[in-house]
């Protein structure tokens, strides 16, 4: 059994991987470590050895920002505890900010990321965006299909289908149905997140998991079946079976901040396919040769994922201008005809919203 003198850090995900992080840090004189559980404006809430303790942050420029899940080494100056360190991370799960193009960090430190798509509003292509942040983090994506109560099982199948390269779990916190299966992915040292659009049932599944109604939850308004925001914070929670479980607000925007790895994986049958095609840069527009043309012309791939990878790819060309003459040159001196050359642009113009 590993022994450790930080005993009450050890349900919150302390053990020898997290140690050996820490093998530096504390070799500072007055040095503490602890565990983010939730971030508020320039003050954290952290559990250490004393218990949870309110520490202010002070980042330095190019320092990263304390996020809930960081592993952090805390010194009294003054009256006052600070996060002296953010401990190098393992994962981050990272979104970009559509307006002013920061970065975001939502979790930090997360093994597993729970991807919760709910039956009642399911959106296959908003959950493929999710596993490709899910991938990018570093971590390993489960996908819980949440109110599987509420819905025919075959549209958890179709998802499965169409989602071939991941586990999708169908669960229900009315009927239990799968809250074990999410619970068995989780151990003593191991961190989850919780991510999906508001009213998907992260929050009930969270309780589920907890067995107890630790966090709020609210009904989804009935005139669009659009969630309210419940959890306004992110928490980090010790889940009483094994592990830690880290619950997050509901998001609408999820733009990309790195996505090749993610991409890569998410889209791990049209990624196979590519170096099959006739041509190396094939865009899969209107090739001839293009082995995933026709493996969707055959029911091989659902022509809805090749429409989520170009939608994804397209942002990611966005954000870097280089890319994007390059992912159009390649592309469009291999369509043939002035027609498709401007079908070929359309899809690639990076002036498209996501939704068209």
């Amino acid at each position: 059994m590993y022994e450790t003198p930080y005993d009450a850090l050890v349900p919150f995900g302390w053990g020898p991987r997290v140690h050996a992080l820490f093998s530096d840090v504390l070799k500072a004189a007055d040095t503490v470590p602890g565990r983010v559980t939730r971030s508020e404006r320039d003050f954290c809430r952290v559990v250490s050895e004393d218990g949870e303790v309110l520490a202010r942050s002070r980042a330095r420029p190019g320092d990263a920002v304390p996020a809930v899940g960081d592993w952090v080494a805390l010194r009294a100056v003054a009256r006052e505890l600070v996060i002296e360190t953010v401990v190098p991370r393992w994962s981050a799960l990272v979104r970009g900010d559509p307006d002013t193009g920061s970065e975001q960090t939502l979790a930090a430190n997360v093994d597993i990321v729970i991807v919760t798509a709910p039956t009642d509003r399911l959106s296959a292509a908003r959950v493929e965006r999710e596993l490709v942040l899910a991938w990018e983090s570093g971590a390993q994506p489960i996908v819980a299909v949440t109110k599987a109560d509420l819905a025919p099982a075959h549209v958890v199948d179709e998802l499965r289908a169409r989602l071939a390269t991941v586990d999708v779990i169908a669960t229900s916190v009315v009927t239990g149905e799968g809250v074990d299966t999410v619970a068995s992915r989780m151990a003593p040292d191991r961190t989850a997140v919780l991510l999906g659009p508001s009213g998907a049932g992260k929050s009930s599944l969270a309780n589920a998991l907890l067995a107890e109604a630790r966090l709020a939850v609210r009904d989804v308004r009935e005139r669009d079946r659009r969630g309210r925001h419940t959890t306004t914070w992110r928490e980090l929670v010790v889940v009483p079976t094994g592990g830690v479980l880290i619950d997050t607000p509901g998001v609408r925007g999820l733009a990309l901040v790195d996505g090749d790895v993610g991409v890569a994986r998410t889209f791990e049958d049209i990624a196979t396919l590519a170096p099959l095609c006739r041509f190396a840069d094939c865009s899969h527009a209107a090739e001839p040769g293009c082995a995933v043309l026709a493996a969707i012309a055959d029911g091989r791939i659902a022509p809805e994922r090749l429409v989520s990878w170009r939608k994804l790819q397209r942002e990611l060309a966005v954000r870097d201008p280089g890319r994007r003459r390059e992912v159009r040159a390649a592309g469009r001196k291999r369509v043939l005809g002035a027609r498709q050359r401007r079908a070929f642009d359309r899809r690639f113009d990076p002036r498209r919203s996501d939704d068209d």
